[in-house]
């Protein structure tokens, strides 16, 4: 996808001595010769009606064989009759034979970000009529460039440009000194220092192609990771095989005909090639068979042709193939060769990120049939992270939409792909998805992603058979899971995503993110951190009660509930918004009850808080709450909260203790604890000591030495991070999910892994029989969560299903506590009071294993037996023996 660049000519004068480089001096104008920078494109449209991008920008290329530095130089912005605005002082190198991008300002409308700038600067460029002009360190104009009704220009003006396009040279860094000559006016194409041009230093020449004569394909991608002919206009010959006339990639894929029949290799050429058409509309069929003239071009370091002139050819060519491969080989070098080309997966892929299926319509697949793990959930931080971290970036890959826009901002009337079928409806597509390829794609690359295109743009217009892949619902089954967790009593945490019943609308100066119709959804810039309106409040609201209330847990404990003692200063409303929440899930059917705030509070406590509800036939608080204030948390994360529960009615003899959590984020840096680069991202230290914290109030409380002790929440560390270690060193087990799926909690960066953990002491993990992570969040597109309703014309949200009720999974544990034992089964024995001996018993013991075996099993087997002839012991002897 690049822009229109042509071919260099011309020579240039540098000599290189003691290290140094020498120029030699430029006149008033740019030097013909190729030996100094020059200005390569000007745009003034940006963020006009009808531009293509948001900002103006000016383009600087660098024709000779050596990098230049440019600090101290200046650009000025002049207007028509000359008259200079803004002066833009330049600082860094141009590479050889390489650009220098300077972003000015942005116009009223979002058009497409331009490609990541060298520089940024305060200017505005008339969209139609201006004048450029560049001057070295020394204050002498090395360049100028006057283009419509300009009254200064190097020769005559260029022509007049519009929104939608640019001044920009015929030919790369050519300069004759005469802007009509040397200027075209065509779709903008910016170029950053990433983009890779052509030097003409006579040392190493390019061979100039004839643009008359055919170039195949692959003489123009090349082996490399860049064009050869970068620079040069060529003509070449294919069939085309993808087509995108609308969504703002602007043009299509043509490839040699027949090709495609076996796999590549590095090091082979790709027979494929992107043919940009700017603001042309003669989009050839797919299918046909035609010949394209044009400049060759590096965008986002991807080759393409800019289209001059597109003939149908008047025999038909062979159609080239998909190659049918399992995976695309992982890395740059493995994949250079397919670029372009027409592919078809045969093999597994996983949906491993859709956070951005909302916004650009794309997916990240990992190869295999399970999604990335975030390293530091499964190895070590330091080395064994950044391997693992190195491999998986270099074998993902991104299923992309054939399209720029972007849903939630240019382009909000245009219904998501992937997550809605005109033929079907709205369906999920979830981390963890399995999806097969039921047509062809084409191999791209941008955005520093390598990715699969459809063969025509895909949109929720689109019916199912159009989508390049299918896959399997995996919500139904989800929803199974609570069901499924095996125990007496169950714990979990669960992160119920800033659950405000205090509102934006309610506070002075709240800012709110806006849907499609302008609507207030949730705050922005403010202290009350949910919902902004009563209605978006009660979609929040609604979701969050449908997935608790399924949940179905004795003991839940609560991360980012309201602390409205902090909101509004009165102690005596700390307990507001958690009294709300249960309220709300008990009249959608739930029984719960929530554990009061302690007398001793936490020092400058946070805007959210922990907490803890309980359903109250199963279990009832003991004593009040202990909230640990400690240094570690104050002004950095939530104090923790600890409480005893015991069974409802119970005497107390079997209770335990829970302690919910929530660690300093890996967000925002506190004190001065940054990123190391070892996987733990900021904070790890501030965690650690978190835990660390953590364990010495719970040792203070001498009351608890002996209890099965729960430390649950979200910890914003994964498995194999230091704060979860230092724990599991202090003898806390990680209890991890008992089941055959992904047990991760939690999705970041195409990646998923646990933050969120239920760990137990010795006395609590002997209790535990089974734990699940219930996958209804972080699998989940963020489209269908509460905050992005309406931002797309197609509304997602669903209040009849916990799905996106929060961004993070609860784990569900369950366990059993020493109750009184079950009563002896009721067997037809012996009413004498005496007991047999064990020799003397084995006839009897006899009939009891025939009736037993065929009716209830080996294990009450073993019941009937020792309860009769130890009627008094038989619990715990079964209890020793892990029955």
């Amino acid at each position: 996808m690049s822009l229109s660049r042509r071919s260099l000519s011309g020579a240039m004068a540098i000599a290189i001595a003691s290290g140094a480089v020498s120029f030699v001096a430029p006149s008033a104008f740019a030097a013909p010769d190729g030996s100094a920078v020059v200005i390569n494109e000007v745009y003034g449209g940006g963020g006009n009606s009808g531009s293509v991008y948001f900002n103006d920008f000016v383009e600087l290329y660098n024709p000779t064989g050596a990098p230049i530095d440019v600090s101290g130089w200046k650009i000025e912005q002049r207007s028509a009759a000359n008259n200079v605005g803004n002066t833009v002082m330049l600082s860094g190198s141009i590479p050889a034979g390489g650009y220098f991008l300077v972003q000015g300002d942005a116009g009223a409308t979002n058009s497409g970000a331009l490609p990541t700038p060298d520089q940024t600067a305060k200017f505005g460029f008339s969209a139609t009529n201006a004048v450029a002009a560049l001057f070295d360190a020394t204050g002498t104009q090395v360049d100028l460039v006057g283009w419509g009704s300009a009254n200064t220009s190097e020769g005559a003006p260029a022509k007049t440009t519009a929104n939608s396009t640019s001044i920009q040279r015929t030919a790369v860094g050519v300069d004759t000194d005469n802007n009509a000559a040397d200027f075209s006016v065509a779709a903008p194409t910016p170029m950053n220092s990433g983009s890779a041009g052509t030097p003409t230093d006579p040392a190493d020449p390019v061979d100039p192609v004839d643009p008359a004569s055919i170039t195949p394909i692959a003489q123009i991608q090349g082996t490399g990771a860049t064009s050869p002919l970068a620079g040069q206009t060529v003509t070449t010959e294919g069939v085309v095989t993808a087509a995108y006339p609308e969504g703002g990639k602007n043009g299509f894929y043509l490839q040699t005909a027949g090709t495609g029949t076996a796999p590549k290799n590095a090091g082979d050429a790709s027979d494929g090639i992107f043919v940009y058409m700017g603001s042309r509309t003669d989009y050839p069929a797919v299918g046909a068979s035609v010949q394209v003239s044009g400049a060759v071009s590096e965008f986002y370091d991807v080759t393409q042709i800019t289209a001059s002139s597109i003939t149908a050819l008047e025999s038909t060519l062979a159609t080239p193939v998909a190659v049918k491969i399992d995976n695309l080989p992982a890395g740059n070098e493995a994949r250079e060769p397919y670029e372009g080309m027409l592919l078809r997966p045969t093999g597994d892929y996983t949906v491993t990120n859709n956070y951005s299926l909302n916004s650009f319509g794309e997916v990240g697949l990992a190869p295999g049939a399970v999604a990335h793990r975030t390293p530091t959930d499964v190895v070590l931080p330091g080395a064994p992270a950044q391997a693992l971290q190195a491999e998986q970036d270099a074998e993902v890959v991104y299923l992309d939409d054939g399209r720029t826009r972007n849903y939630l901002n240019n382009d909000k009337n245009t219904p998501l792909p992937y997550l809605i079928t005109s033929d079907q409806g709205i369906k999920s597509l979830r981390t963890g998805d399995q999806v097969d390829f039921q047509t062809d794609v084409v191999v791209d690359f941008s955005h520093n992603f390598w990715r699969f295109q459809p063969l025509e743009p895909i949109t929720g217009k689109n019916e199912a058979a159009d989508l390049p892949i299918t896959w399997q619902d995996s919500r139904e089954a989800t929803l199974a899971v609570p069901n499924s967790v095996q125990g007496e009593f169950f714990i979990a945490s669960f992160n119920v995503l800033n659950y405000f019943t205090t509102l934006g609308e309610d506070v002075a100066g709240c800012g709110s993110y806006e849907d499609i119709y302008g609507n207030p959804v949730s705050t922005r810039n403010c202290d009350v951190r949910g919902a902004y309106s009563q209605q978006a409040f009660q979609d929040q609201q609604a979701k969050i009660v449908n997935a608790i209330n399924r949940l179905d847990v004795s003991v839940l404990g609560l991360e980012e509930i309201e602390n409205t003692y902090t909101v509004t200063g009165d102690v005596a409303r700390r307990d507001e918004a958690l009294s709300k929440l249960v309220d709300a899930l008990n009249a959608a059917g739930g029984n719960w009850a929530y554990v009061k705030s302690p007398t001793e509070l936490g020092t400058d406590e946070d805007f959210i808080r922990v907490a803890f509800i309980y359903n109250r036939d199963e279990v009832e608080p003991v004593g009040e709450s202990r909230i640990f204030d400690d240094p570690a948390f104050t002004g950095t994360a939530r104090q923790p909260l600890a409480q005893e529960f015991k069974p409802a009615g119970d005497n107390g003899e079997n209770s335990f203790v829970a302690i919910v959590n929530h660690f300093k984020s890996k967000g925002s840096v506190a004190n001065g604890d940054t990123d190391t680069g070892d996987g733990q991202g900021n904070n790890a230290d501030v965690r650690t000591a978190q835990s660390t914290a953590l364990v010495d109030h719970l040792e203070a409380q001498t009351d608890w030495a002996e209890k099965p002790v729960f430390i649950l929440g979200d910890l914003n560390s994964y498995s194999k991070e230091d704060a979860v270690r230092y724990l599991e060193q202090q003898g806390f087990t990680n209890i991890e999910s008992r089941r055959d799926f992904d047990g991760a909690s939690y999705q970041f960066s195409g990646q998923l892994g646990s933050l969120d953990h239920v760990m137990g002491n010795e006395a609590a993990v002997a209790l535990v029989q089974d734990a699940a992570v219930w996958n209804i969040n972080a699998d989940e597109s963020v489209a269908f969560e509460y905050s992005r309703r309406n931002y797309n014309v197609q509304d997602f949200f669903q209040a009849d299903n916990p799905f996106r009720s929060s961004d993070h999974d609860p784990i569900k544990v369950g366990f059993n506590l020493n109750t009184e034992p079950d009563p002896a089964p009721d067997l037809d024995l012996p009413t004498d009071s005496s007991r047999p001996s064990h020799s003397s018993s084995s006839g009897l013991l006899g009939g009891i294993i025939s009736a037993l075996v065929g009716a209830t099993g080996v294990i009450a087997l073993i019941v009937a037996a020792v309860n009769f002839l130890y009627p008094d012991g038989a619990s715990a002897i079964l209890a020793r023996m892990g029955m």
